[in-house]
């Protein structure tokens, strides 16, 4: 009989592929599981859960070793169980009655339909099972907690991985699940985390914690080292005691039918982007006296407004860490008297006035139609074109971006104004008061954003209880822990214009730890599931191939459509690319070097010769050195705001007369990787028949188009 130990790793039954995968999944993430002292037969395969979450390490040893967790469901799923063919689509997972939902989890949509008959064992009160004669085949191992059992979540840290039933048998396993809090538990803010936990400060420096900050003075839990441009953009406004000497632009050429930028924008005098009529001359600067920053509107088709000119200070920058910055300003006293803060303007990063798309430019207009009452606007009784304030609760950043961005996130109305406003966790290094109370508020993506509210954990150190830890979750509710953002779904708002993310109809956040399939139906509000082309079904926010989003804040969507979320191996969540409390020196704080053609990024699982699968799959060579797995797997497809980074192909290089011919000559390379791993065609219809400017940004990007022709390019 084996004796009791670490599960053996050689499996002759399955390819040497597969058992390489296996294998450095468990070294790479710590599936290696130490002997447990179970009695077993040959064929049995035997252990016991636990609850680990967060084990907090004193002195070299495990504060707590666990706790055993009593009627668990221990399930033996067979891969050829699972649903591993079907391709989801936009249509699938967006479009009503949402056919994925019977399938988009790999694991739990598994056990619900089928896992009766499934191998299982229940926990015993010190949480041992056992499974007798384990049959042939290979298996993912998943715990699911008894219906009783509040604290616990489904999954376990063995769940990523399958095992041959000959890894199986007469073997015993410890295997984690995660704690987590209840529902009276509250956020502490992440100071009192940090606190314990040092060896996570450097999350101090992701995008996730340093997205909103106060324009030159960053919060104490704030480390901007590795994103040098970050301020780039106040190098715009000039310190000074008259807003006239600082940065000016012009705004103008209203256009309906743009979406969230309505109006040109320009640096004034700029001739390469003309406008005929400007309506606001805009100025950038910081005030002398007191280092504020301001942005001011002046009226340029009425000299007799009252609200001209308008001096809107700047809260917050919002983003900066990638791809662009917008400014999050307030109402000035006397235009509107409302509370609440908006958005006007856009730097784009990466953006250059060379380029003639107003998009595409280094300023450009963000919902300065908000600001913006045209001559008979009866809200004013006047036929004179005036600056106004917003509507109130429409487009606040309080009632559209908040959700995601704040630790601790409350809302609340503001009972003078009746104006909708939100709290966020008391924390003495927050960056900011943005609530109705005097102390500093944690802004940003803190601790319990992703682990859950601590006080319960606090309250019981040393236990390593009511928390969550994602890396004890099975890897489709991990990927739903960054999901509940990374999705353009919206939550239920009422009558509030705009969206909350994953916002329940009683106004509660959706906590980490939850299934997709909850997500949906508790925390999604259908008919503010998102704007959908009209006859087609599919979602807005989407190419019409159905498949790439188009964009912002859609990996999550993107990523449940990929073979890496999905099939008989190795189940994979965010977490095992990204580093996702900033612990590498990568962008995006991927774990290993992106720009690396042998990168153990990739080539930990695929162990793949890049020459030879590049001639197999496009029947040619380019030296491996040059491309990279991503660049042809993970393509740029995603726009924000319009913004395309870089030019791709050229069917006619600059310089353009206008803008309509840089659209018809260009394509453009998109700053957001597409996050379905697959290589997009140029036969998809997100290009066929579109003009350049307009098409889905691939094949013919920077990337692809520098060796592919573009007469390639099917006209139908």
């Amino acid at each position: 009989m084996q004796q009791s130990g670490a599960i053996k790793l050689f499996c002759p039954a399955v390819s040497v592929f597969t058992a390489i995968i296996t294998m450095v999944m468990m070294v790479t993430t710590g599936l290696m599981f130490p002997a447990i002292a179970v009695s077993k037969q040959d064929n049995e395969f035997a252990g016991r859960v636990i609850s680990a979450s967060g084990t907090l390490i004193v002195g070299g040893e495990a504060a707590n070793p666990g706790h055993p967790v009593v009627g668990a469901t221990v399930y033996l799923v067979p891969t050829t169980a699972m649903d591993v063919t079907t391709r989801m689509t936009a249509s699938a997972i967006y479009a009503e009655p949402y056919p994925a939902e019977a399938y988009d989890e790999p694991l739990e949509d598994t056990i619900r339909l089928k896992g009766m008959d499934f191998p299982q064992s229940t926990t015993d009160s010190e949480g041992r099972f056992s499974i007798a004669n384990v049959p042939d085949g290979r298996f993912f191992i998943h715990v699911t907690p008894a219906a009783a059992d509040a604290e616990h979540l489904p999954g376990g840290d063995q769940s990523r991985a399958s095992y041959s039933a000959e890894q199986l048998r007469g073997e015993s396993m410890t295997i984690k699940i995660s704690s987590s809090p209840s529902p009276a538990a509250i956020a502490v803010g992440s100071s009192t985390c940090i606190a314990c936990h040092q060896d996570k400060k450097h999350w101090q420096r992701t995008a996730h914690k340093i997205g909103w900050t106060v324009p030159g003075a960053p919060g104490p839990m704030q480390d901007f080292s590795g994103h040098p441009d970050y301020f780039k953009a106040l190098k715009s406004f000039p310190e000074t005691g008259s807003y006239e000497d600082g940065t000016h632009l012009e705004l103008g050429d209203y256009d309906s039918h743009r979406k969230a930028d309505k109006f040109s924008l320009r640096v004034s005098g700029d001739d390469r982007l003309p406008i005929e009529t400007t309506y606001a001359d805009v100025y950038l600067w910081k005030q002398k006296a007191d280092g504020k920053y301001f942005i001011t509107m002046v009226n340029g088709l009425n000299p007799n407004d009252p609200n001209s000119p308008a001096h809107l200070e700047i809260k917050l920058l919002y983003g900066g860490a990638v791809h662009d910055q917008r400014y999050i300003v307030a109402v000035p006293p006397g235009l509107g008297d409302q509370p609440g803060w908006y958005t006007v303007l856009r730097y784009n990063m990466t953006g250059r006035d060379s380029q003639l798309n107003r998009a595409r430019r280094v300023w450009h207009d963000y919902k300065f139609y908000l600001w913006w009452g045209p001559g008979g606007d009866s809200q004013y009784g006047t036929s004179d074109d005036l600056i106004k304030a917003p509507p109130i609760n429409t487009n606040t950043v309080q009632a559209m971006c908040a959700g995601c961005h704040l630790t601790g996130w409350e809302r609340y109305k503001d009972e003078a104004t009746g104006q909708f406003l939100v709290r966020a966790v008391n924390d003495p290094n927050g960056s900011i008061n943005i609530d109705d109370d005097p102390e500093m508020d944690e802004v940003n993506i803190g601790c319990e954003r992703c682990h859950g509210p601590g006080s319960e954990h606090v309250a019981n150190a040393g236990q390593s209880r009511f928390i969550v830890n994602p890396r004890n979750l099975s890897a489709e509710r991990s990927s739903a822990v960054c999901g509940r953002c990374h999705d353009r779904r919206q939550g239920y708002g009422g009558k509030i214009a705009g969206y909350t993310q994953a916002l329940s109809k009683e106004g509660n956040l959706a906590r980490p730890g939850l299934s997709r399939h909850e997500l949906i139906t508790k925390y999604t509000d259908p008919i503010k599931k998102g704007p959908t082309m009209k006859g087609s079904g599919r979602d807005n926010n989407i190419w019409p191939d159905d498949i790439h989003s188009s964009k912002p804040h859609q990996q999550y969507s993107d990523f449940l459509k990929s073979k890496m979320y999905r099939n008989d191996r190795l189940l994979v969540s965010c977490a095992d690319c990204h580093d996702l409390h900033g612990g590498t020196p990568y962008s995006r704080w991927l774990i290993h070097d992106p720009d690396d053609a042998t990168s153990p990024l990739c080539q930990r699982c695929h162990a793949v010769d890049l020459l030879p699968h590049m001639e197999m799959k496009l029947n040619a060579k380019i030296e491996g050195h040059l491309t990279r797995c991503i660049d042809c797997h993970m393509p740029g497809t995603a726009n924000t705001g319009g913004i395309a980074g870089n030019f791709g192909r050229m069917i006619k290089t600059p310089p353009y007369a206008d803008a309509a011919e840089e659209e018809a000559n260009a394509y453009w390379e998109s700053p957001i990787n597409s996050h379905v791993l697959d290589v997009p065609l140029k036969t998809n219809v997100g290009v066929k028949g579109v003009a350049p400017g307009k098409a889905m940004p691939i094949p013919y990007t920077g990337s692809c188009g520098t060796c592919h022709i573009v007469s390639e390019l099917p006209s139908k």
